[in-house]
Parts: structure tokens; C-alpha cells; sequence
């Protein structure tokens, strides 16, 4: 499998999933919010568009992401494309600026030493191509018990080194595990087709790496899910809030 690799200093904040549409894009927050905790990059693993599934130029996609991060800087992102749907098609890894944020983008799976951590981060497409399928199949083996099914399937395959992390996205269903070493960082999609509310609700979740810590942390409110499936799926440890977040890192400073 082809993978490209990355050495990242300093805090970062991981999340996936948001899909942008005309009129509606949440990667401006998620900005806003990676300065507030303090990180100095920000992860974005696949889907940060809805519909842009096509072979795409630099400047292409140095506009579509000027305009999906609007006025966003002072953040290293780094982007993590799909490979089945939604987001554009790369012709290579592509390290450019777009206003004020410098980007890196890869078409494929990053092996990446984050803060100190070593990670294989995926969309998690290469795991199971459809997300709608992939989220039935984590669903059923929650059911089992089996939480992060997926995820602890493909780490297996990929025979990772036992000190690595996976971290993807692709089932919109967020979750960590430390014994095994898999995270999810849920999703931000909010809308679907002609502006109508997205079959699931979002979990406006995301992962901080910081001094060789991962913690599953979500924007405010509860994880947007019928009550019967919150209880199924919820992860464990429990997800920490953004803003509780905050204050203890400023505690710690």
C-alpha cells in the first residue's frame, strides 16, 4: 500500500468528515477552535468536501480550500483525501498556501510522528469502501459489543507496530481505544441534498494531540444521536467538551 509520511511538531487537533457544501462549511470553526486549544496544525482525515470528486489542479484546489477555510490562518493543515468519494482527486501529494494557512495534501494514507505520536491516519475508506455500509458494519458489531470494529479489522491487516495509532474517519461514529490503539474522529456534516438535515446528526468531535497524549473531545452538546444509539455507540473513555477541554490545558500552563 502506498502511504506518504509526515513529522508534525507541536499540538494538533484531528477531525473528519465536515462536508462542505455552497452555503454551509464548518472547516472555519474547526480552525478557530485548533487556535483556541493551542495547536499548531490541524488534521483533517477525508470528506472535508461534499461533492468535489474529480481530478483536480493545485490552483483548483487552492481556491476550494481559500474558500471552504475563509479568512482561517496561522494553522499547518494537513489533508487527508478520500480516495472513494466526495473529495478531490490529487494527482500527487501538494504542499502549497492558501491565504493565511500552509497546506499539505495527500492522496492516500500519512504515517506521521504527531507531537511525539506515531500514527497511520486514513480517511478509513481503504477499510471499507462505502461510508454509509461502513457505519451499518460498526453499528452491528457495536451490537456484539465489538466497538470500533472497523477500525481494530484494518490496524490488524495493516500490521502496524504496537506503539502506533490508527485514527480515521468514513463512519461518521467517534470512539477511542487505548488498549488497542484505534480512534475515530466522528463528523461535522450537518446537511444533506438540497439543504435538508443529513440522515444522522453530527458528533462535532475531534481528537487533540498534545506531549504524546490523545484525548476525544467533541464541540459542545450532546453527540447528535437518536438516545438509543448514543447509548450503543458511546465511546469509551467518555468524550471530554471542548470548552472543559480548554480550561484545563490553561490549567496546566
Amino acid at each position: 500500500m502506498r502511504y506518504y509520511r509526515a513529522v508534525i511538531e507541536g499540538a494538533a487537533v484531528m477531525a473528519s468528515d465536515l462536508h462542505c457544501r455552497p452555503g454551509r462549511c464548518r472547516a472555519p470553526l474547526l480552525a478557530r477552535l485548533a487556535r483556541i486549544l493551542g495547536a499548531e496544525s490541524l488534521i483533517v482525515l477525508g470528506d472535508l468536501f461534499d461533492d468535489m470528486h474529480r481530478l483536480v489542479s493545485l490552483e483548483e484546489l487552492r481556491r476550494a480550500l481559500k474558500w471552504a477555510f475563509g479568512d482561517a490562518g496561522g494553522l499547518e493543515v494537513y489533508y487527508v483525501t478520500s480516495g472513494s468519494s466526495h473529495d478531490p482527486i490529487l494527482p500527487r501529494d501538494l504542499h502549497f498556501k492558501a491565504g493565511g494557512l500552509r497546506v499539505h495534501a495527500y492522496p492516500g494514507p500519512l504515517v506521521a510522528r504527531v507531537d511525539g505520536v506515531w500514527a497511520f491516519l486514513t480517511h478509513g475508506d481503504i477499510a471499507l469502501r462505502n461510508g454509509a455500509h461502513a457505519f451499518l458494519v460498526n453499528v452491528a458489531a457495536a451490537a456484539r459489543g465489538v466497538r470500533l470494529y472497523l477500525e481494530k479489522r484494518l490496524r490488524r491487516a495493516l500490521r502496524l507496530p504496537p506503539s502506533w495509532w490508527l485514527i480515521m474517519g468514513h463512519t461518521h461514529i467517534p470512539g477511542m481505544d487505548r488498549s488497542a490503539r484505534v480512534a475515530n474522529t466522528g463528523s461535522w456534516r450537518e446537511l444533506w441534498v438540497a439543504g435538508l438535515p443529513y440522515w444522522r446528526p453530527p458528533s462535532n468531535t475531534f481528537i487533540l494531540v498534545e506531549g504524546g497524549e490523545l484525548r476525544l473531545a467533541r464541540l459542545g452538546g450532546e453527540v447528535g444521536e437518536l438516545p438509543w444509539l448514543r447509548r450503543l455507540l458511546a465511546p469509551s473513555p467518555p468524550i471530554m467538551e471542548a470548552t472543559r477541554l480548554a480550561y484545563s490545558r490553561r490549567a496546566q500552563r
